[in-house]
């Protein structure tokens, strides 16, 4: 994990905030999701680890995870070059 890395209180869980926020941009494939991986171990069960990535491959990467982990993913948008990932902790 990089940079953007904060703890969110428990209020922030309340309305949706991530615990985790994981800063992936310029990682090639399979870092992003193994930064994520990582993230993932850090949080309370039902928290939300946010991840930012900027390579294409991270969509599939992180799509086929989460069906085949049980892993809940929360969100999935891409802006831009971005692509922006919200899953929950288990």
């Amino acid at each position: 994990m990089t940079g953007s890395d904060y703890q969110a209180t428990s209020a922030d869980q309340m309305h949706g905030k991530p615990a985790l926020r994981v800063d992936a941009r310029g990682l090639p494939c399979p870092q992003p999701l193994l930064a994520m991986r990582r993230a993932l171990r850090q949080v309370e069960p039902g928290a939300l680890v946010h991840v930012v990535a900027t390579d294409p491959a991270s969509q599939r990467d992180f799509r086929s995870f989460a069906e085949l982990s049980g892993t809940t993913m929360v969100r999935e948008e891409r802006r831009g070059m971005e692509f922006h990932y919200w899953l929950q902790g288990t």
